[in-house]
């Protein structure tokens, strides 16, 4: 299930992705089947094996390169942290989507992603469960006073 907080920080919330990542990371999460659609889908790079990556752009690259939607991607995936998802972009939506079906992912959000016309949520700052897009962005504004 996946839980948005749109207020403020928590503590636990990953905000700097990238040097959290480059911290934690460990060479057998390049090599599973996961991690490397995300990698593939977000960065069009190919994980070769363990920190050996592929991209039509560098060449040869490790993880440290990858785009920072795609390392928040890649820890919501291994890890269970909280992860700052306002440095993803829209194309990151159905991964984030895909995790959050797969177990229950916590996540802060502080701008209107654009999530597909159904989908199911918990807005953890109100406890409300929402089934749609249109319920989300409803209920973003209410959160941040805007409605």
């Amino acid at each position: 299930m996946l839980k948005i907080w749109v207020k403020g920080f928590r503590n636990d919330c990953v905000r700097k992705i990238s040097p959290y990542f480059n911290l934690y990371k460990k060479k057998e999460w390049f090599n599973r089947p996961d991690v490397k659609a995300i990698i593939k889908d977000i960065d069009d790079t190919i994980a070769v094996k363990d920190e050996y990556l592929e991209s039509p752009i560098f060449g040869g690259m490790s993880p440290e390169k990858l785009s920072n939607g795609c390392k928040a991607l890649i820890l919501m995936q291994v890890l269970d942290v909280n992860v700052y998802a306002t440095r993803c972009g829209d194309n990151c939506v159905n991964h984030l989507l895909r995790i959050a079906s797969e177990k229950d992912l916590e996540i802060t959000l502080h701008h209107s992603m654009k999530f597909p016309d159904k989908f199911e949520a918990i807005m953890m700052d109100t406890g409300k469960e929402i089934h749609s897009r249109e319920e989300f962005i409803l209920e973003f504004y209410k959160i941040n006073g805007i409605f």
